[in-house]
């Protein structure tokens, strides 16, 4: 059975949707299951067939801005899917941010974050975040509303994402299923053993409601010679706003901005972190959250995505949404290394357990082979 995964994120991945769909094309042939690959291509790269970490894809040209970006992707998905779609018997996208398309071809929805959830969740003023609330509202709402009507089955990523879904969004009668975000808990704990520094980590995007403000206020607050250093690891739209606010706080001296790094160079920067951060105000995974609890590296977040499912006693640092709680945490988990280690142990023992992403490709390939999904 051939089945195309589609994403509007860059292939090969940058963010935390492409890495999903990535990691389980991998590991579905072994569940007699044929992974198509179609994502964004990445500037200067041609688009059409390509191969991706030995998977199988097909690049597609995304430019300009968001609505006429998605009309040319759109025109090119359409024609591809015309031509036969490479064999390809099942569309399984991936939401948000894609076009909705004309197919006969029964399709598979799996959300990540709902826009109408993601965008009500930006606490940063000013015009961009309001433009991007209004474009949530008026336009990808209504293109993840098109897909959700037509979906054969609906899968969320967390329980939370499923809730989300049945408050604001209009579903057919049944519930989404919850399969999670996962993790290769294998190639994020075989990092290079050796001593953690005084380095506090956050991996992600540098974007709206992930925190970044509070995360910089609250890295300034903490005592003298507990941390050396704030590592912002990612790219995005607040980088130099970011700057600024830790120039102002007398911090940009012990701040790092070093970019995008692929899987390898996460790992390795979790491996030697003292602690690793989620500081958002919203989020449904977070695939960054999961690797470094795999890695074993110390955990303080907020209560968002999947922190808030991990049972009544999370093996990480929970933290309310506020700079003092946060810096009170981070100091909590520099001061008491021995406790955070046996916090983090516990934390790659339950990955280990739920969110390997071998047992949620199995769960996948189960659901593909349902024919129940497959009949008009």
């Amino acid at each position: 059975m051939r089945v195309a995964l589609l994403t509007n994120n860059y292939l090969p991945p940058r963010e935390g949707i492409g890495r999903h769909l990535v990691e389980l094309a991998r590991r579905l042939p072994a569940f007699g299951i044929e992974p198509l690959l179609i994502g964004r291509a990445p500037p200067g790269t041609t688009a059409g067939p390509a191969t991706v970490e030995g998977v199988p894809a097909r690049l597609v040209a995304w430019s300009g801005p968001p609505p006429l970006g998605h009309a040319r992707a759109r025109t090119a998905l359409e024609r591809w899917l015309a031509r036969g779609g490479d064999g390809v018997e099942l569309l399984h996208v991936h939401l948000p941010l894609l076009p909705p398309l004309r197919t006969i071809l029964p399709v598979f929805v799996t959300v990540h974050s709902p826009m109408l959830a993601d965008s009500a969740a930006i606490a940063e003023r000013g015009l961009e975040p309001l433009a991007l609330k209004a474009y949530a509202r008026f336009f990808s709402s209504l293109c993840e509303q098109r897909w959700l009507d037509r979906a054969r089955l609906v899968i969320a990523v967390s329980q939370g994402v499923r809730e989300e879904l049945e408050a604001l969004y209009r579903l057919r009668g049944s519930r989404p299923l919850v399969l999670t975000n996962g993790v290769d808990t294998g190639f994020f704990a075989a990092a290079p053993a050796g001593p953690r520094r005084r380095e506090v980590l956050y991996v992600g995007r540098l974007g709206w409601r992930k925190g970044l403000h509070r995360l910089i206020e609250a890295f300034a607050r903490l005592p003298a010679g507990l941390a050396d250093r704030l590592v912002l690891l990612g790219e995005g739209p607040l980088r130099e706003e970011l700057l600024a606010r830790a120039r102002a706080l007398g911090v940009v001296h012990r701040l790092e901005l070093p970019g995008f790094a692929d899987r390898e160079g996460v790992r390795a920067r979790l491996a030697r972190a003292a602690v690793a951060v989620n500081p958002a105000d919203y989020e449904s995974g977070p695939l960054t959250l999961l690797e470094a609890m795999a890695a074993g590296t110390p955990v303080v977040s907020t209560r968002t995505g999947l922190v808030a499912e991990l049972g009544q006693d999370p093996p990480l640092s929970v933290v309310e949404r506020s700079v003092e709680a946060l810096a009170v945490g981070l100091e909590a988990a520099l001061r008491d290394p021995e406790a955070s280690a046996a916090r983090a142990r516990r934390a790659q023992a339950l990955v280990r357990a739920r969110f390997d992403w071998a047992g949620i490709a199995a769960g996948l390939a189960a659901l593909y082979r349902e024919r129940r999904w497959l009949v008009a």
